[in-house]
Formats: C-alpha cells, structure tokens, sequence
C-alpha cells in the first residue's frame, strides 16, 4: 500500500503546462461575474430574499438567512468584485475562498431554490481554493506548469456532473417510458427546425436515449485528443438546445466554459502564439520547491474529497423507495431534468382539545412560487407545517395539529396521495433517516 501511494504521489506531481487552468480561473472569474450582475438585473435577489416572509432551510443550515436589508445587495457586490479577482487572479487565495463562501451562503439561505449549477460552484470554488493559480506567483516566479493533480482534480470535478447526471438517466422512466421529455418536448412544439417531431414518441425515446448517452460518454469523447474539437462541438450544441428548450438560465454556459479544463494543458498557450500574442516557448520545469512530492495529508484530503463525490450521488440507495418520489438523497446528486412533478397542496389545522380544524391560506407564508415548490418536496411539506405550528403558538393560540392533504403527479402519471392527511405533521421532527411517514409512491407506468 505505501508504494501505490507513492507511486501515486509521484504520478500526481508530474509538471503539467498550468495554461489551461489558468484559462479556466479566469473563465470561471467572468461566468461568475455574469452570474451574480443576472441575479441582480433580472429582480431575482429581491424575489428570493427581499419578498419572502419565511425560508425553507437546510438540515443543519437552520442559522442561514439573509441580511437585513440593503445587505443582500451588499452580499452580492463583495461576490461580483470577488469573481472578479478571481479572473484577475489579484489576491487569488482569498478571492476565491470568500467567492465561495459569499456564493455558499446566498444559495444556503432557501433550498427552494437549489440548482445542480449553484452545488457545482460552491465545488469548484472550494477545488480552486487549493490551486496555485494567483496571477503573481505565476507572473514573478514564471512558474509555467503545476503538479499534474491540480489539472486533474478539476477535470475530476466537472467530469462528476456530466457522469452522475447520466447515471441518474438509467431509471425506468427516463430509458423505458421517455419521462419527462415526453411531456416537455410536447409544450415546445415551436422550437425552430425540429420542433415539428416534438409530438412524436420516437423522437422522445431518440432524445432520452441520446441524453443518457451523452452523459455518460462525454467526459471519454473530451479526454481523447482524436475526439475532443468534434466533442466539445457536440457538447456546447448540446447546451445551447437544452438551454433554449428548458429555460436552465446559467447552466448551460456555465458547463460550456468549464469544459475546458479538457482541452490539451498548453492549448491557451498555443492559441496565443498562433494569434501572434506570445512568442513560441516551452513551458518551463517546476522549481525544486514545487516538485516536492504531495504530502500524505495532502493526498490523503485529495482521495477523501473524491471519495465524498463519487459516494454523495449514491447516498439515495440507503433511503427505501423511488428517489424521484421521496426526493432523499436527490439534492447534490447531479440529478438533472428528471423530474416533472405537479402537486396540490392543501394544509389544515387542528385544535386537539375541540377538534375544530380549519384551513391554511398558503399565501400568509409563501411566495406563489415556494407553494409551488414545497407542494411536492415532502421536507419542505414538514417545513412549512412546523412554521405554521409555531406561527400559532407565537399567537398565543396553543399548540394544533398541522394535517395536508398532498396529491402528487409524477412524470405524466395520475395524481396521489403523498401524505396521509390523518398524520400530525407538527409531531413530526425533521432527520436525515428514511421519511417513513410519507406514502408509497406510483407503481405504474405514467400515462402521457
């Protein structure tokens, strides 16, 4: 075992042109930068953080909220001037980490909004925090190349969403029943040239089938040098029609910029000399000081993060149940366009000493779009009960019983029910183990 690690060790620290990496730090600088002035220009941080009464939290992320006003606005000029470092590579360090926390905490404050994109910065951030990208150490020290696991925990880390995202496709639904597509295609029946096929089933099937594919052989395509200009070709036409199709805001650039990081490690470096902007070179060796070999810390923190990774995808396999359904173990798992759920929700509470019950106005508590969301996600449905439970007993008016009456449609199959309405829900304590009180999910095949 100690010399695989070694051996392991030594292959890490192989010196690889740090070219491509810092095409990739300045690539993720900008995309961020874009990120956080579109959050702001499109009215989205006073819709999320400005208009809502109450947030649905994380587990263990209760504590998270927003600053009182003006300070969201605050929160998201330090992101912006931050990314901006971070393409600058100015104080690169501690740009990228306070990126990253400033980013982790505005996307932890309501997980109504989560989005596989928002997880993949956060990642990337704390990735990018360990490299040796900041402008000056690579400008004075005219250090050209870096150990080769600074390249290759990056392509690690974009590979994962591509891979998972189609190991997540090899479900019923997706590969036998063409689900959701099928209903999705069928609602953008104008979209130019091939719009007029969305209606029909093969095409779904072609289309489900071809994502899957995609998915799970992409990172291969990217990585051979014969494949990889056809491939990212492939892979940015890709996100450009599933952007245009689903509406994935940021996603779909986001990926087409960093897949990069697949690209030959000098090909920045041979762009430009071609364009005439560098004169040709070779990149020069690693200093006695940067060749040392990775420690067994240093290795051992690497091998611990990618085993998080490779094992946070699969967690949903501890919890009994289809995951589409129970949504355990869904979040930071890559799962991308498998779901189309619509729910109804209606919330009640009970008086336990007169058994007087009356109904809940949602809108008293949620936006229109956290009741749209919270419908079908049975955590934020335990959520909301205990915020409503609270809200009485702050008002003076005793403890109640909370009770919902939940119907559920899953990719085109008839609604049911996904809570017992007898269950008190205020009883009822939020955990990470198995949501035994929720109700079986639909054995059928979906109907559209």
């Amino acid at each position: 075992m100690v010399g695989v690690l070694k051996a392991l060790s030594l292959a890490l620290r192989k010196p690889v042109d740090v070219a491509s990496l810092i095409a990739f730090r300045i690539g993720f600088g900008l995309l961020m930068v874009a990120a956080s002035v579109r959050f702001v220009a499109k009215g989205f941080l006073h819709d999320e953080y400005d208009v809502p009464r109450h947030f649905f939290h994380y587990w263990g992320f209760e504590w998270v909220r927003p600053w009182p006003f003006p300070g969201m606005y605050v929160h998201y000029a330090l992101m912006t001037l931050t990314a901006m470092s971070v393409a600058l590579g100015y104080r690169y360090r501690a740009s990228v980490i306070l990126f990253g926390l400033l980013f982790t905490y505005a996307h932890f404050i309501d997980k109504t909004n989560y989005l596989n994109h928002y997880y993949l910065v956060t990642c990337v951030s704390l990735v990018m925090a360990f490299l040796p990208l900041d402008h000056e150490r690579v400008k004075h020290a005219r250090i050209a190349s870096v150990p080769s696991w600074c390249l290759w925990i990056v392509r690690f880390q974009v590979g994962c969403v591509y891979f998972f995202g189609g190991v997540a496709k090899l479900k019923s639904d997706w590969i036998c029943h063409a689900q959701p597509l099928t209903i999705w295609l069928s609602a953008n029946s104008d979209f130019p040239g091939i719009g007029r096929w969305f209606h029909e089933k093969w095409f779904a099937y072609a289309f489900s089938w071809a994502g899957a594919a995609f998915d799970l052989t992409i990172v291969g395509w990217l990585l051979w040098s014969r494949s990889r200009s056809f491939a990212y070709v492939a892979l940015v036409a890709f996100h450009v029609v599933t952007g245009r199709l689903f509406q994935l805001g940021m996603f779909p650039w986001i990926m087409s910029g960093l897949a990069i990081i697949f690209f030959d490690p000098s090909w920045p470096r041979a762009l430009l000399e071609r364009l005439r902007f560098l004169s040709p070179s070779r990149p020069s060796p690693l200093s006695e000081t940067d060749s040392k070999p990775l420690p067994c810390w240093g290795l051992g923190l690497a091998l611990a993060y990618i085993v998080v990774q490779l094992l946070t995808p699969l967690r949903h396999w501890l919890y009994p149940g289809d995951v589409l359904w129970t949504e355990q173990g869904f979040r930071f798992a890559w799962n991308v366009m498998l779901i189309e759920k619509n729910g109804a929700l209606e919330m009640s509470v009970t008086d336990p000493a007169t058994h007087a019950s009356s109904l809940i106005d949602l809108g008293a508590y949620l936006t229109p779009y956290q009741v749209k969301m919270a419908s079908t996600q049975p955590d934020m449905i335990l959520e909301l009960a205990h915020i409503v439970a609270k809200d009485y007993a702050r008002r003076g008016l005793g403890r109640v019983e909370v009770h919902v009456d939940a119907q559920v449609a899953l990719n085109g199959r008839r609604s049911k029910s996904f809570i017992a309405p007898t269950l008190d829900l205020a009883a009822v304590q939020e955990s990470l183990g198995p949501k035994s009180w929720l109700l079986p999910g639909p054995l059928e095949a979906p109907e559209f």
